[in-house]
């Protein structure tokens, strides 16, 4: 099956024809069956195919010398890839599996079908993780290193990284190596950033321009990306974005002298303040055609504006990318942010940490799709992380109990939901209620940052 169109491409075998065809991977094959049998009957000598199948129990598909293939199910979930034979056969002759006579060929036959066998496609992922691995290392060495030199071999080594993502994705067609190198090629820029403002002996010499410098090199490196690579364009948006974030933050510490829970709290305000507006700047951003409603009866008659339904299909599910991207980088945002907030060890940096992660668990009902509820989800995790960490640093003495029994309050109401709500129709009182409480969250959140950044003492000593 290939993966970037999702379809099959198989070869139907009839009693009398052959097709080749192309199976969408999504669709059951109940749904298809139909269709197929109607392109075999319209074969050679397939005026009778549809009855004499009737009359023996209907036609069934399946590989050869293996019982049918369940109806029921996706050519996807049964494994069916490019290249293979599938065959109509009468459902009374289709038998069990092929029993074999041979133990050797019965042992061929199960270690070629053996699943977690190595294959091509497991060489090229081993190969791209290993090769990941070496260059964050070389990265890690560089920041060690804190020198001038190391300033620029990551220069270097960052932009000949953007040249093979360019020669990748343009001259070899190959636009998932080019993402991966264009990502790889992120770190370094960050570190060309940490350095460009001096040499850095140590990690605890990173001070808030450092840090706005690393994030506005790290915004470059991923702007270039995403234009050398344009299917992952989404993909180095996000990156864009959690760039923007760490050079605003890091303004924040080098022009107002922000402690980093005052810089998080400031910007997981703006990132959570912007999620309303994302789904309309996705549309924006693919270039959607958007609906023009008739502000007259005259205009409602005349209303004749058609839509080319391939290229809004096609931007549809570009935008659904270009969401999920800004979406993945608002979460990062708002864990780093509660990370800070939670190691900030002050009590409105925790309530804001507290504040964001039930916000972000929240809002993550909100999105149906998977690959942009499970950062928000995943982002109220590295919340809850945070305030474990927090706890068991300040608790002191009590931090086993504190610990065990918040761990064991969670890992209740998480079982409690698996058993007893998710899958089963839930009252609209209840989703009403949460509602409410989102709201609620979502106002407190520029209250709460107000109080991170002592802006209420601050105007209660304006006047002395």
């Amino acid at each position: 099956m290939t993966l970037a169109s999702e379809l099959c491409l198989v070869t139907i075998v009839a009693p009398h024809t052959r097709m080749d065809v192309a199976l969408p991977g999504h669709v059951p094959l109940s749904d298809l069956l139909s269709d197929l049998l109607q392109h075999a009957a319209d074969g050679p000598r397939g005026e009778d195919l549809v009855e004499d199948g009737a009359a023996q129990g209907g036609w069934v598909l399946s590989r050869l010398g293996k019982a049918p293939l369940d109806a029921d199910l996706t050519p996807a979930q049964l494994g069916i890839v490019d290249g293979e034979e599938l065959y109509f056969t009468p459902f009374v002759q289709a038998g069990p599996e092929a029993v074999f006579d041979d133990v050797i060929d019965a042992m061929a036959t199960a270690t070629n079908e053996r699943v977690g066998r190595w294959r091509t496609e497991t060489s090229k992922v081993f190969g791209t993780v290993f090769a990941a691995a070496a260059l964050l290392a070389g990265a890690a060495a560089l920041l060690f290193t804190g020198t001038s030199t190391a300033l620029w071999s990551a220069l270097g080594v960052g932009g000949l990284m953007l040249c093979a993502a360019l020669i990748l994705a343009r001259a070899l067609g190959n636009a998932a190596s080019a993402a991966i190198v264009g990502l790889l090629s992120l770190p370094y820029g960050l570190i060309a950033g940490l350095l460009l403002l001096g040499d850095l002996p140590a990690l605890t010499g990173i001070s808030g321009p450092r840090v706005m410098a690393a994030g506005a090199v790290a915004t470059v490196f991923a702007v270039l990306c995403g234009i050398v690579v344009i299917p992952y364009a989404p993909v180095f948006l996000c990156a864009a974005m959690c760039g923007a974030a760490l050079t605003a933050s890091g303004a924040l510490s080098a022009l107002l002298g922000a402690n980093p829970a005052e810089a998080g709290a400031a910007v997981a305000t703006i990132a959570v303040a912007f999620v309303p507006a994302l789904p309309m700047l996705s549309f924006r951003i693919s270039r959607l055609p958007m609906p023009t409603v008739p502000k007259s009866p005259q205009q409602l008659r005349q209303d004749g504006e058609k839509v080319d339904g391939e290229i809004a299909l096609v931007r549809s599910e570009r935008a659904d990318q270009h969401l999920t991207g800004m979406l993945t980088a608002v979460a990062i945002v708002a864990a780093a942010a509660m990370l800070a907030l939670a190691l900030g060890n002050t009590l409105p940096a925790t309530i804001m940490a507290g504040l964001l992660t039930a916000l972000c668990l929240m809002r993550a009902r909100v999105f149906l799709t998977i690959r942009q509820r499970l950062p928000f989800l995943l982002a109220g995790t590295a919340g809850l992380v945070s305030l474990g960490i927090e706890a068991w640093t300040g608790l002191g003495d009590n931090r086993m109990t504190g610990l065990l029994g918040g761990t064991l309050f969670l890992a209740v109401v998480a079982l409690s939901y698996t058993l007893g709500v998710a899958g089963k129709r839930v009252s609209p009182i209840w989703g009403r209620i949460v509602d409410i409480l989102e709201l609620l969250l979502v106002v407190a959140v520029i209250p709460m940052a107000a109080w991170v950044w002592n802006l209420y003492w601050a105007i209660r000593t304006v006047n002395g």
